[in-house]
């Protein structure tokens, strides 16, 4: 017991455990799972769309959501030398799975980084103890695996919590001087303005940096310096709207982003219960208990939160709120802390208790990481790349090079040139004669890939591109659930909103005429008990199973 004690004491043991655990837990198996997400492809495609062309002229929605996700995304796959790392290959299976793995894993990277700020954050706030306790859920609790995919909110995150680290630290410290508070200010700022710039309802988390930063030196002017960079950043948005004489575009946007319908925030929470009842349970109790014990720190951060998402916008998903899993954990820290230091006679018993908490967590963790439920969607893209494999003809012509060759594949097109070249080259020479007369339709999850992973150019952006085909075209339909469900949506036409700058059904009902080859793609999800713990989680990892692919080649 003395070791054991010793060790936890070690600054340096503890925080190589959390970061191995946290290592493990979000970098294990990123392509198994959890499965793709159609918001993941949306990203995706937006990224690529970025790195291939230099713009944000994506066109394959009206204004959702700011520009700085893409944007942060697209850098880092630049510097990563993706996808030419990848080596695309229409006859290798695993490109389609790595064409997934490199940003899941950049992904991961981030969730390792919110531990650590995390864990700086608590250690600041309140102590040591608390702070080990809180990093720990975050990196084990089955409730965190939201943050393996490609979500704004997960790209977000570092951003909101080193903003919220910055203030947190000046508020602690009394060494810092004048200049260099100001200057950590205005960092701060700026790191809540791209956080906004990612995703615009963290506007909810201005009044606790507000707070705190009056709390600093009770000075307004530093509080006008924090609300330069955070309000400006997320101006680019409609002021470039504006410049691009869109702005009624804008306006359409957002209105239609706030006033979707069918998702509550109550049944988000009910959702995390399903993914999580240990955390949500324990995260409600901390945060209970936070208002009990006047914690203003954690109070503001949670209630312009719940205000923004109760009142101001009508459609909540389940991972909406990952911005306050990182609360949760920390309600759920102070109060364990509080606990267990309340009860000296019975410490034993209550460091027994949460040591089980967490091996239960982190066990349940492990099962569902372990598991491969996505194998269906890149047995899907395999399928599709053995059809075109055997349509894509010679000559392909570039500005500087032409091929020709009776069957042509992404391995000998990168034998010529680099893959991000061959893409940029192809994709800007509007010129250039396209024999790929086999159109794609599919969702997101798995058009990005072929426009941009494979210069496939014939492949709609996704079933809502309003794009003609012609009569002399072969198509490739590909048919999700989210597919599926956009069909039905635009046929019922139940948010006249969403209509604006999408295709009507007709182009895609006409194309089905003909396509009696039809191929199915089932995924696993249901082969598990989804109503039983930890399994819960496999009712929010369908991903669009079964996958039709109908075709008349």
């Amino acid at each position: 017991m003395d070791k054991v004690t010793s060790l936890y004491k070690n600054k340096y043991y503890i925080i190589i455990l959390i970061i191995s655990v946290t290592i493990f837990t979000h970098l294990f198996n990123p392509i198994g799972f959890p499965s793709v997400h159609v918001d993941e492809g949306i990203y995706m495609y937006r990224a690529m769309h970025l790195l291939t062309f230099g713009n944000l002229e994506w066109n394959t929605s009206f204004y959702d959501h700011p520009y700085f996700g893409p944007i942060i995304l697209a850098s880092l796959l630049y510097i990563s030398n993706y996808p030419a790392i990848i080596v695309p290959d229409f006859h290798n299976y695993s490109s389609v799975e790595l064409a997934y793995m490199v940003p899941r894993l950049i992904i991961g990277f981030f969730s390792i980084l919110d531990t650590i700020l995390l864990y700086a954050i608590t250690k600041i706030r309140y102590n040591r103890d608390v702070a080990i306790i809180s990093s720990l859920l975050f990196s084990i609790m089955p409730l965190t695996w939201a943050m393996r995919r490609i979500y704004l909110e997960s790209i977000l995150y570092p951003f909101l919590l080193s903003a919220i680290l910055i203030v947190v630290y000046l508020k602690s410290s009394k060494n810092v001087n004048i200049k260099t508070g100001n200057s950590l200010i205005f960092i701060s700022g700026i790191m809540l303005g791209l956080s906004i710039f990612t995703k615009a309802p963290m506007i909810a988390m201005m009044p606790l940096l507000i707070f705190y930063i009056y709390l600093y030196k009770r000075k307004i002017f530093q509080i006008f310096l924090f609300l330069i960079p955070t309000i400006l950043i997320p101006l680019l948005w409609p002021i470039d709207a504006v410049f691009r004489g869109e702005f009624n575009q804008w306006t359409i946007g957002v209105i239609s982003q706030l006033e979707r319908q069918n998702g509550s925030i109550l049944n988000a929470l009910y959702d995390l219960y399903s993914i999580d009842p240990i955390l949500l349970v324990m995260g409600l109790a901390g945060t209970i208990f936070a208002v009990v014990r006047r914690d203003l720190f954690l109070i503001i951060w949670i209630v312009p939160f719940l205000i923004i998402f109760s009142f101001f916008i009508s459609y909540v998903n389940w991972f909406h709120l990952i911005p306050i899993f990182g609360l949760f954990c920390i309600a759920s820290g102070v109060m364990i802390d509080w606990l267990i230091k309340r009860s000296s006679k019975a410490r034993i018993i209550s460091i027994s208790i949460i040591s089980v908490v967490m091996a239960i967590g982190f066990v349940s963790t492990l099962i569902l990481i372990s598991t491969n439920i996505s194998s269906f969607q890149y047995q899907s893209m395999a399928y599709i790349n053995t059809l075109l494999s055997k349509t894509v003809e010679s000559p392909i012509q570039y500005p500087d090079k032409t091929i020709s060759q009776p069957q042509i594949t992404l391995n000998k097109l990168n034998q010529n040139i680099d893959s991000r070249d061959a893409t940029s080259h192809y994709l800007e020479n509007k010129n250039a004669p396209n024999n790929y007369s086999t159109v794609i339709i599919s969702s997101p999850i798995y058009s990005w890939i072929y426009k941009y992973i494979y210069n496939y150019n014939s492949t709609f952006s996704s079933y809502t591109e309003n794009k003609e085909i012609k009569k002399e075209n072969k198509v490739i339909l590909v048919l999700d659930r989210y597919f599926r469900d956009f069909l039905v949506n635009n046929l019922e036409s139940r948010n006249k909103s969403w209509d604006v700058d999408l295709t009507t059904s007709t182009n895609l009902y006409n194309a089905f005429v003909g396509l009696n080859s039809t191929q199915y793609f089932y995924g696993t999800t249901n082969d598990y008990d989804i109503w039983q713990y930890p399994f819960t989680s496999m009712r929010f990892n369908l991903g669009g199973s079964p996958v039709e692919i109908r075709t008349d080649l």
